[in-house]
């Protein structure tokens, strides 16, 4: 007798446990709906930072709620805080990769730091899953108005620094002191042995002008230039600042033709 009553005890007191659990969970839920309902109309009246506040309590009750993850990855944003906007956005995508809200927002942070290709991407990404929202089409349209600006303002500071930079076509043989003659390191380079370019450098020049279209003559001629004597002496000098503008042109080309290389796999085997 004794142990059938302690055998019920204990089936009472699981029992109980577990409603107390079922309970306290209810209550989290509640709290957290309530947290992220006033953090809504916080982000109406623009107190962001209290907001962020809430966001960041309800997260602490659930830290998988996809829905609050993307909002304070808004309001994160809207602070001016890119880099954590980005880690919430992707936090709730690992959770639920078609999330829509998460994709724009991931969109939206990679656009502020400056990465406009990849935003560009899930702007695309998101326009397909779904084609009637206008904040992707529009961040379509502002992701490849900041690649062609990037690219425009760049061509024109080293116009400025170098008037006699002549059109695309001719710029590999325009570089400046050389009597119009190109550097040793333009496509007809003598390598050692006086062989010209191996079959491996043509063919490498002939993937990069598939991936970059006529912006492979900009990449020739800004890398021909980081080779030009008068540059080199400059940079010596510490005075070599058309060789910083060319090292940053193709850094940001070389990074645009691996994005277009990953995005565009088969191109590089043609």
């Amino acid at each position: 007798m004794p142990a059938y009553r302690s055998n019920n005890r204990s089936s009472s007191m699981h029992n109980k446990s577990s409603k107390d659990k079922k309970k306290n969970k209810l209550n989290q839920d509640a709290t957290r709906k309530i947290l992220c309902e006033e953090a809504g109309g916080q982000m109406k009246t623009g107190n962001f930072t209290k907001a962020l506040r809430n966001y960041t309590k309800a997260l602490e009750l659930n830290p998988n709620d996809k829905q609050a993850l993307a909002a304070r990855s808004k309001c994160y944003l809207l602070l001016g805080e890119p880099k954590l906007a980005l880690s919430d956005a992707e936090t709730a995508l690992s959770i639920d990769k078609n999330f829509i809200k998460a994709i724009f927002q991931k969109g939206e942070a990679l656009y502020h730091l400056g990465n406009f290709e990849h935003s560009l991407m899930f702007y695309h990404r998101g326009l397909k899953i779904r084609p009637e929202m206008e904040d992707f089409r529009l961040g379509v349209q502002k992701a490849q108005e900041a690649i062609e600006n990037t690219i425009g303002k760049m061509g024109a500071v080293l116009d400025l620094e170098n008037p006699s930079r002549g059109p695309t076509s001719n710029r590999s043989s325009n570089v400046p002191g050389t009597g119009g003659k190109p550097p040793s390191n333009l496509s007809t380079r003598k390598i050692t042995g006086g062989t010209t370019a191996t079959r491996q450098e043509i063919e490498n020049r002939k993937t990069t002008r598939r991936l970059l279209g006529e912006l492979c003559l900009d990449k020739e001629y800004l890398e021909n230039l980081l080779n030009h004597p008068d540059l080199i002496c400059l940079h010596q000098s510490g005075k070599n600042h058309i060789g910083q503008l060319a090292q940053e042109g193709v850094a940001f080309l070389t990074n645009r033709q691996e994005f277009w290389r990953q995005q565009r796999p088969n191109t590089s085997k043609k």
